[in-house]
């Protein structure tokens, strides 16, 4: 099953989980990462504020310069205890968020924002992980690798450290780093895609 976009795609992320993700639904699609810095999550409500204003930013930020594309935008948070866990600064900050997880449920949420024209829509997915109890010794070698630094919370559940849940309820995909299904259900509702060979692009 494949499906067609009547709109040329782009991806506003350089993250390798999300082009692969996006790849599943068959469509060619251009990489045009925004080089916006991210705003400070101190100056939001809650980590859903936040996380969508990530995505609508990068999604925004792209859709300016190539008018006519169907702009992707992402963001993806881990949140424990109401505090926003980003990427980790350094081997100290990485130890301290695995610490904070070990033995413990956490919600990872992750945004999307799509865009085209002047047209755009934002969701997201809620998931909760929890944890097994980690050793310190596993998040003293964990943290010597360069792993963690690169992805929110400091782990990435499609790596190594993938080793460290015990289980998960919810999209697996959007602890990944794009809910894809939940994607192509606001492109398909939004007429962006159709299933190839339908007639119409059903909105």
């Amino acid at each position: 099953m494949k499906f067609t976009s009547k709109h040329p795609l782009i991806l506003a992320s350089q993250s390798p989980r999300r082009q692969e993700l996006l790849s599943l639904l068959g469509i060619p699609f251009e990489i045009v990462p925004s080089a916006i810095p991210e705003p400070d999550p101190q100056g939001f409500q809650s980590a859903v504020d936040y996380v969508h204003a990530c995505a609508v930013q990068k999604a925004a930020d792209i859709a300016a310069s190539h008018p006519g594309a169907l702009v992707i935008g992402s963001d993806t948070v881990v949140v424990k205890d109401g505090e926003i866990l980003l990427k980790p600064k350094d081997k100290k900050q990485a130890s301290e968020y695995l610490r904070k997880l070990s033995g413990n449920a956490h919600e990872v949420i992750t945004a999307v924002s799509v865009r085209q024209g002047d047209e755009e829509v934002t969701f997201h997915e809620s998931v909760l992980v929890r944890f097994y109890e980690l050793p310190a010794s596993w998040i003293d070698a964990y943290t010597d690798t360069e792993d963690p630094y690169d992805k929110a919370g400091a782990y990435g559940i499609q790596t190594v450290s993938g080793l460290f849940v015990e289980g998960i309820e919810g999209d697996y995909n959007a602890v990944v780093g794009l809910p894809v299904a939940k994607l192509l259900q606001h492109l398909t509702q939004e007429g962006y895609v159709k299933v190839e060979g339908a007639h119409d692009y059903a909105k």
